[in-house]
């Protein structure tokens, strides 16, 4: 029980942190991409936790982009590895570091967690249409804001972008299906 208030506390404080440093102090260093899907993503995880895992859309969309979170973990350690020798970043070169290392890793952790412990407890196999409700959420927002979806901008990253959220929403659709008959 205590974790529930600490779930909703932490993700209350969370994304006002989140919604300061990417909307307001990295306003002029992040610019359009403070739209990108993962930064719309972190939002929904926060939202997931002030609502104690007990949102089941939510719950979709923070276990539908798990898979996509395991392969963004290769674009986090090129960020990490290059950003020294990033020198166009001077102004707020620190709270770069710390948006970058708070976008991904507290997502896939939480989701991590929540496949460990049992998804069907955050996503009940009889729940079909939230299910789909979090998929809609997830695609509709990112077409709606990230401008490599809306307007193509520098692809074919957007392409291969909305290839991993296809390919993360059918696996996780899959092993959901799957868990349907056993317990999963």
């Amino acid at each position: 029980m205590v974790f529930l208030y600490f779930a909703t506390i932490f993700g209350g404080v969370f994304f006002l942190f989140r919604l300061w440093l990417s909307m307001f102090k990295l306003k002029d260093e992040l610019q359009f991409r403070r739209f990108y899907v993962s930064r719309l993503v972190n939002y929904y995880f926060c939202l997931m936790l002030i609502f104690n895992f007990q949102s089941i859309v939510f719950n979709v969309i923070v276990a539908t982009c798990l898979p996509a979170m395991l392969f963004t973990t290769i674009w986090d350690v090129k960020f990490y590895q290059n950003f020294k020798k990033r020198n166009y970043w001077k102004k707020n070169r620190g709270w770069l570091f710390v948006e970058r290392l708070t976008m991904h890793p507290p997502i896939l952790i939480t989701g991590l967690y929540m496949y460990i412990t049992g998804i069907s407890t955050y996503i009940p196999n009889d729940q079909i249409v939230p299910f789909i409700i979090g998929i809609v959420i997830t695609f509709g927002s990112s077409f709606i804001f990230d401008i490599r979806l809306r307007k193509k901008y520098n692809w074919p990253n957007g392409r291969d972008l909305l290839l991993v959220m296809i390919f993360s929403t059918l696996g996780f659709s899959f092993y959901y299906i799957l868990s349907w008959g056993f317990g999963l």
